[in-house]
C-alpha cells in the first residue's frame, strides 16, 4: 500500500510540473455545426510534444516553452470524425477554432471486450455504448436501474423500491436455469463481484442463480457500490461474438464499464456536484375501507380477517371496553406509554353484529406506514493532465433515506483516484484505485410474518396500528413489559384464541411499526478495486500491455427479531460476515501493421489468470435469555445457537487472440479464440475449452456509386459468429458429506439417530458428483446493418440474432440402486431469437436549436428446448404458484393451480355454476415481455436543454398473490361492493356453499336481500361470489387456483423527464473564473400507465434471480424528483 501510494504521488506530482511554464495560450474549439464547444480536442504546438486537450466545453489553456518563437509557430487542433486544423499562433493569445466533420475519418470509438479501444464503424457485432452523463443525468443512484430503457435488448427489473436494492438484468433473454443469468461486469478491463447474496447461501456469489428466497430483505446489487458519477461510458455487449473473448464468463453478455480519467492539459480541473432528491411511493394497493374487523358480517377482535360488520351503520363514539375482570370476555389489558389503556372487546352476534365495537374511524394503512424520502448528493472530482501525464481523484457520498417511516437507509461513500505517466518514450504506467463504502437499513418483505406490507395491508380498515407496543397485564394482574400490539392480538397478550379456536401466540402477524422500529437489518460493505496497468512499446507496430487487478469487499450483516416478533416469537439474531475476493491477470501483445496500401492487420495474443473466493462465517442464534438485552450472540442457551462457515474457491486460466483486417478500407474481417481450463470444469472432462468467434463488416457506401451520396451518408452490414459459455458452480463434480441431524441417520424401523447427540456426524449427499460436468456452452449467430443518412443526422442499426444453449446443467435424476437421488449433468437446451432496433434522428438541427428522437425497440423470444425427459423444472416460488422452466415455453413460465377446462378450453363448474379446480398444475402465464420499447427525446436551445424518456413493456403475466390474500382476508378494495337485489332473485341465486341469498341473510323491509359481494355468470347461470366464495371457497389466493391472480399487463413509464441549463459564456467565465455552473431538475418514474392492480408491474419478489412475475407482499417502487447544481472549474 506505501508503494502504491508513493507511485500516485509521483505521477500527481508529475502532472502539476506541467504548470511551471511561461506563456499561456487560450481558447476555445467548436464544432462547425452545432457551434457547440468539442471536448477532447488535442491542441498540439506544430514539431514538439507539447499539447493539451480541450475540456467538456472545448476550452483550452496551453503553455508554451519559453523559447517558443510565437511568430511562426503553429497549433495543430485534430480529433477522430473531425478535420484537422492548423492555425498560427503570432501575436494572439486566445484562438477560437471550428473543426468541421471529415466525412472520410471513421466513426465513433468504442471499448471492446478488453477494455481496448476500437472503431465502432470497423466492427462486425452490435454494441450499445450509454454515456456517463446520461447515468448521472437520470437521478438513479444505482448503475443497473440508471441504463432503464437507453438500449435495446437489455431487461432491467427491479426487486423493489427499497434504497440500494437490486435489480436483475438480462441481455437478451435467458440463457442458463440454474446458473446465473446476469452479464459479466468489467471496469476497466477488470472483472468484478456483481453478486445480490440473499440470506438463503452464498453460492449465488460466484455463479448461482441468485436468491430464490420469498422472504426477508431485499439485498444489494454489489454494482451499485460503484459510483455513477464515476462513469465515462458503458459498452454493452450483447452477442456471442463480441464477448468470446470473456469464454466460459461471456454467455449473457459483458457490460464494459470505462470511469473517467484526466484530460490532458496543463491546469487543473475541478467540479463540484451536489444534488437533493425527494421520493414518494409510486402505486398502492387498494383497499376497503367500508367493513370492519370479523367475519360473517359481524364484528370480532380475535379474527384477522375484514369480512366484519358494516363500519358506517356502527353508532359512534367510544369503543365499549370489557373492563371489569369478572366480565367474559376480559383478556387483561395492555397500557401505552402516553397512560391510555386498550381492553378486549365484545365480539358481534346474530343480533348484534357490532359487538362493542362502536367507533367508525377507519385507517389508510398505505399512507401510515410511509413518508416523503429522500436523496442527498454529494460528488467532488479534480483532474488534469498534459502529454505525459493525466490524473482523476474523485469523492463522493450518497445517502438515501427510504420511503418506510423507520429502518430503511442506505449510505454509499466513495473515493476514487486514477493516474498514468509515460515514465519514458516507450513505457507508460497507470494506477486505478477506487475505494466504497455503503451501510444500509433494510425492512422486511414478502412472505413473511415481519414482512411490513403483509402484516399491514391485511390489517382491518378500523384497526389503528399506532401505538404498537405497551406494557400487558393479564388476567390474573402479571405485568409484561415491551409487548407487542397487532390487528392479531390487540392487548399484547401472551396468547389468544381466535373465532375457530386457534391459538394464536402474540402478535400473529408483525404490527407494520413494530417491523420498521423494532426488527433490525442491517449490512455494512467494504469494498476495494484496484489495478495497475503497464504499456511498453517494443518496436513502432509491436506493444506489450500487463493489467492486474484486484476486486475484495466484505460484507458484514446482522438480522435481528426482537423477543415477541411474528417471525421469531422467542426472538433471534443472526451475525454473519461474507466476503468476496478476485484476482486477474493479463498480459497482451498486440501488433498494428499495414500489409500494404490496402490491407491493414491488427492482431493480438494473451493470457489471463483469474481467481476468485468467498467465504461467509457467523452464528443464528434464538430464543433469548434476557428480553431487554441488547443483541447479543450469548443472550440465548446454548443448544439454540447455530454457527456456519463456507469457502469457496475457483481458478481459471485461458490463452486468447484476435486477428483483425482491414481491406481496402472497406472490408473488415474479425477471428478470436480464447481455450480456457478451469477448477470448475470435471476432472474426467475434457481439460479445455475453445471458444470461437468470427465477424464480416462491409462499408458498402464506400463503393464508388455510393461514395459522397447526399442522402446515404453510411451504410454497413455485418454478420458474426460466436461462442460463449457458463462454468458450472464450483464443487458440482465432487460427492460431498453434509452434517446428520435427527431423522438424517435411519434404517427404517426405529427412530433415528440425533449425530449432534454423540459428538455431530455427517452423511453423504444424495446429490452424486459429476466428475465428467462441462461448461454449458452458447452459440449464436447474428447478423444487422447500421445506416446514416443525411450528413448522419438520422442513425438506424439493426440486428437479428438466434442462439442456442447446450449442455445447460441440470439436476437430473439417477437410479436408486447407485445410492444416491440425483445429479448434476450437461442435459437441457435453451434457445433465443430476436430483433432489436436502435435510431436516433436530429429532426431540427441549427446552431442554436436542436431536436433529436432516440427510439429504440426489442424483442426476444425465449424457449426451454429440452430438460433430458423432465417436463419442467421449478425456479422459484410457492406451492401452487411457481416461476418455473417448462419444456416449450420461455425460462421462468409461471406455473400452479388452474381452473378445471374442457378440451374447448372452457371453464367446467360445478352443480350450482362455479368453477371447479383442475387436479393438476400447469402453465398459468408468461412473465416474459412479447416486445419492449422507448423513446428519448432532447429539445436544446442555446444553454437550455429537455430530456425525456419514456420506455414501454407489451404484454407480460404477473402473478398478483397479494391480491389473492386480500381476498381471503377482505382488505381489497374490490370486495367493498354491496348488492341488492328482490326476493325472486334471492330465491334462486345460489352462494358458493350452496345455499340460495334468501336462506344465508335477512331481508330488508322491503323485501329485497342486500349482501356484500356480485353477481356473476361464470357460464352456467348467474351465482353470487360473497364471502363464502371469497373467504371459503375458491376465489381466494389460499384456497382456489392461483391462474385467477395472473394479470396480462401492458405499462408505459415517464422513466426520466430533465431540464438543465448550463451557464458557460466567455463573459461568464472571464467574470467568475469558473468554466460553467449547470443547473438541472429531474423527475424519475413520475408516470405510469398501467393496468395491473398491483405495486408495480415491474417488481419481482425474488430479486435477482431466474424466476421473475411474482408479487407478494412486495415493498413498493417509488417516483422522484431531483435538484441538481454543479460547479466546474
Amino acid at each position: 500500500m506505501r508503494r502504491l501510494f508513493l507511485v500516485c504521488l509521483t505521477l500527481l506530482f508529475g502532472v502539476l510540473h506541467a504548470a511551471a511554464q511561461d506563456k499561456t495560450i487560450t481558447g476555445r474549439v467548436t464544432d462547425q455545426a452545432s457551434g457547440e464547444g468539442l471536448p477532447g480536442v488535442t491542441v498540439l504546438l506544430k514539431g514538439t510534444t507539447t499539447g493539451t486537450q480541450t475540456d467538456g466545453q472545448g476550452g483550452f489553456s496551453l503553455a508554451l516553452p519559453t523559447t517558443t518563437e510565437t511568430a511562426n509557430a503553429r497549433l495543430v487542433f485534430s480529433s477522430i470524425g473531425f478535420g484537422t486544423v492548423e492555425r498560427l499562433i503570432g501575436s494572439d493569445t486566445n484562438i477560437t477554432v471550428a473543426l468541421g466533420t471529415d466525412t472520410k475519418q471513421l466513426g465513433e470509438v468504442v471499448v471492446t471486450a478488453l477494455g481496448l479501444e476500437a472503431q465502432s464503424d470497423q466492427l462486425g457485432t452490435a454494441i450499445s455504448t450509454v454515456k456517463g452523463g446520461s447515468l448521472v443525468q437520470s437521478g438513479e443512484t444505482s448503475v443497473i436501474t440508471a441504463l432503464s430503457g437507453k438500449t435495446p435488448g437489455v431487461l432491467i427489473t427491479r426487486s423493489s423500491g427499497d434504497p440500494g436494492a437490486s435489480a436483475n438484468i438480462q441481455i437478451r433473454g435467458a440463457n442458463t436455469i440454474l446458473n446465473s443469468n446476469q452479464p459479466l461486469i468489467v471496469v476497466d478491463g477488470i472483472p468484478i463481484s456483481n453478486s445480490s447474496i440473499g440470506n438463503d447461501g452464498i453460492l449465488t456469489s460466484i455463479g448461482g442463480a441468485g436468491s430464490n428466497q420469498t422472504d426477508g430483505v431485499v439485498q444489494a446489487s454489489r454494482l451499485n457500490d460503484i459510483n455513477p458519477s464515476d462513469i465515462a461510458s458503458i459498452e454493452v455487449l450483447k452477442g456471442a461474438a463480441a464477448a468470446a473473448l470473456w469464454g466460459s464468463r461471456a454467455s449473457n453478455g459483458v457490460l464494459i464499464i470505462t470511469t473517467k480519467k484526466g484530460q490532458a492539459g496543463d491546469k487543473v480541473n475541478i467540479s463540484v456536484r451536489s444534488a437533493v432528491g425527494f421520493d414518494r411511493i409510486n402505486k398502492t394497493v387498494p383497499l376497503q375501507t367500508t367493513y370492519g374487523q370479523g367475519t360473517n358480517g359481524r364484528y370480532s377482535q380475535t379474527n384477522p380477517r375484514s369480512w366484519g360488520d358494516k363500519i358506517s351503520d356502527r353508532t359512534g363514539g367510544a369503543d365499549a371496553f370489557i373492563t371489569d375482570p369478572a366480565a367474559p370476555g376480559y383478556r387483561g389489558f395492555i397500557t401505552f406509554d402516553d397512560g391510555s389503556k386498550r381492553y378486549a372487546l365484545a365480539a358481534g352476534s346474530p343480533t348484534s353484529v357490532h359487538g362493542g365495537k362502536n367507533s367508525r374511524n377507519t385507517f389508510d394503512h398505505n399512507d401510515e406506514l410511509f413518508r416523503t424520502g429522500y436523496t442527498l448528493d454529494n460528488q467532488v472530482s479534480v483532474s488534469g493532465g498534459d502529454l505525459k501525464s493525466k490524473f482523476y481523484l474523485s469523492l463522493g457520498n450518497t445517502h438515501t433515506q427510504g420511503i418506510a417511516k423507520r429502518n430503511s437507509d442506505n449510505d454509499r461513500s466513495t473515493i476514487r483516484f486514477n493516474a498514468d505517466r509515460q515514465l519514458a518514450e516507450k513505457f507508460r504506467v497507470g494506477v486505478n484505485v477506487t475505494y466504497a463504502r455503503t451501510v444500509s437499513n433494510r425492512v422486511q418483505q414478502g412472505s413473511n410474518l415481519s414482512g411490513i406490507f403483509l402484516g399491514g395491508l391485511r390489517t382491518p380498515a378500523d384497526v389503528n396500528n399506532e401505538p404498537f407496543t405497551g406494557t400487558y397485564t393479564d388476567v390474573n394482574g402479571n405485568i409484561f413489559r415491551d409487548r407487542q400490539v397487532s390487528f392479531r392480538n390487540p392487548v399484547g397478550a401472551n396468547s389468544i384464541t381466535d373465532d375457530a379456536g386457534n391459538v394464536i401466540g402474540n402478535p400473529g402477524f408483525d404490527n407494520p411499526f413494530w417491523t420498521i422500529d423494532r426488527v433490525k437489518n442491517q449490512t455494512r460493505v467494504n469494498r476495494v478495486l484496484g489495478s495497475v496497468e503497464m504499456n511498453y512499446d517494443i518496436t513502432s507496430w509491436l506493444a506489450l500491455l500487463n493489467r492486474t487487478g484486484v476486486d475484495y469487499y466484505t460484507d458484514r450483516r446482522m438480522e435481528y427479531f426482537p423477543l415477541g416478533s411474528g417471525a421469531a416469537v422467542q426472538g433471534k439474531l443472526t451475525e454473519e460476515e461474507i466476503s468476496e475476493g478476485q484476482f486477474n491477470n493479463d498480459v497482451i501483445l498486440r501488433a498494428t501493421r499495414s500489409l500494404n496500401e490496402n490491407i491493414n492487420l491488427n492482431a493480438l495474443v494473451g493470457f489471463n489468470v483469474n481467481s476468485r473466493r468467498s467465504s461467509q462465517v457467523g452464528a443464528s442464534v434464538t430464543s433469548f435469555v434476557n428480553p431487554f438485552s441488547p443483541p447479543q450472540v450469548d443472550n440465548t442457551p446454548a443448544t439454540t445457537r447455530t454457527p456456519f462457515n463456507l469457502l469457496v474457491e475457483q481458478r481459471t486460466a485461458a490463452a486468447y487472440a484476435q486477428v483483425d483486417l482491414s481491406l481496402f478500407d472497406q472490408v473488415f474481417l474479425s477471428g478470436t479464440g480464447r481455450s480456457e481450463s478451469a477448477s470448475t470444469f470435471g476432472p474426467e472432462a475434457q481439460s479445455t475449452f475453445f471458444y470461437p468467434a468470427a465477424t464480416v463488416a462491409w462499408q458498402f457506401t464506400k463503393l464508388a456509386p455510393l461514395a459522397d451520396n447526399a442522402f446515404l451518408s453510411f451504410g454497413k452490414l455485418r454478420v458474426a459468429y460466436g461462442s460463449v459459455g457458463i462454468q458450472p458452480t464450483p464443487y458440482l463434480t465432487r460427492t460431498y458429506y453434509v452434517p446428520a441431524g435427527n431423522s438424517s441417520l435411519v434404517d427404517g424401523y426405529t427412530l433415528g439417530v440425533d449425530a449432534a447427540n454423540y459428538g455431530g456426524g455427517f452423511k453423504r449427499s444424495t446429490t452424486l458428483g459429476n466428475a465428467k460436468l462441462r461448461p454449458e456452452r452458447k452459440t449464436e449467430i447474428e447478423a444487422g446493418f447500421d445506416l446514416r443518412f443525411l450528413q448522419d443526422r438520422i442513425k438506424l442499426g439493426a440486428t437479428v440474432y438466434n442462439n442456442e444453449s447446450k449442455d445447460v446443467i441440470l439436476q437430473v435424476p439417477v437410479a436408486a440402486t447407485t445410492g444416491f437421488q440425483l445429479i448434476n449433468d450437461n442435459a437441457a437446451t435453451v434457445r433465443n431469437r430476436g430483433i432489436e432496433l436502435d435510431l436516433s434522428a436530429d429532426v431540427i438541427k441549427t446552431e442554436d436549436f436542436q431536436v433529436t428522437l432516440s427510439p429504440n425497440f426489442s424483442k426476444n423470444r425465449n424457449e426451454v428446448v429440452d430438460l433430458s425427459g423432465a417436463e419442467s423444472v421449478s425456479l422459484t416460488g410457492f406451492e401452487g404458484s411457481q416461476s418455473r422452466a417448462v419444456k416449450g415455453y420461455q425460462l421462468g413460465a409461471l406455473w400452479g393451480n388452474r381452473w378445471a377446462r374442457n378440451d374447448q378450453g372452457k371453464q367446467i363448474l360445478n352443480a350450482d355454476g362455479f368453477p371447479t379446480q383442475a387436479a393438476t398444475e400447469g402453465i398459468i402465464g408468461d412473465p416474459n415481455p412479447k416486445w419492449r420499447g422507448a423513446l428519448g427525446a432532447t429539445v436544446r436551445y442555446k444553454g437550455l436543454s429537455v430530456y425525456a424518456l419514456v420506455d414501454h413493456v407489451n404484454n407480460i403475466d404477473v402473478w398478483n398473490g397479494t391480491k389473492g390474500a386480500l381476498y381471503s382476508y377482505g382488505a381489497h378494495a374490490d370486495l367493498s361492493k354491496e348488492t341488492t337485489v328482490s326476493a325472486a332473485q334471492a330465491a334462486t341465486l345460489k352462494l358458493y356453499n350452496g345455499q340460495t341469498v334468501a336462506e344465508r341473510y335477512t331481508a330488508n323491509t322491503d323485501g329485497s336481500y342486500t349482501f356484500r359481494g356480485n353477481i356473476t355468470n361464470f357460464g352456467g347461470g348467474d351465482v353470487v361470489r360473497d364471502e363464502q366464495w371469497y373467504r371459503l371457497g375458491l376465489g381466494n389466493g389460499f384456497n382456489g387456483p392461483a391462474e385467477q391472480f395472473v394479470e396480462n399487463v401492458n405499462y408505459t413509464r415517464l422513466r426520466e423527464v430533465t431540464l438543465s441549463y448550463s451557464i458557460g459564456s466567455q463573459a461568464f467565465r472571464d467574470f467568475t473564473k469558473l468554466r460553467s455552473i449547470d443547473l438541472s431538475i429531474t423527475g424519475r418514474n413520475l408516470v405510469l400507465w398501467t393496468d395491473y392492480t398491483g405495486v408495480d408491474p415491474e417488481t419481482n419478489l425474488t430479486g435477482v434471480s431466474n424466476g421473475r412475475g411474482l408479487d407478494y407482499f412486495n415493498n413498493p417502487s417509488t417516483r422522484s424528483i431531483l435538484f441538481t447544481v454543479q460547479f466546474n472549474y
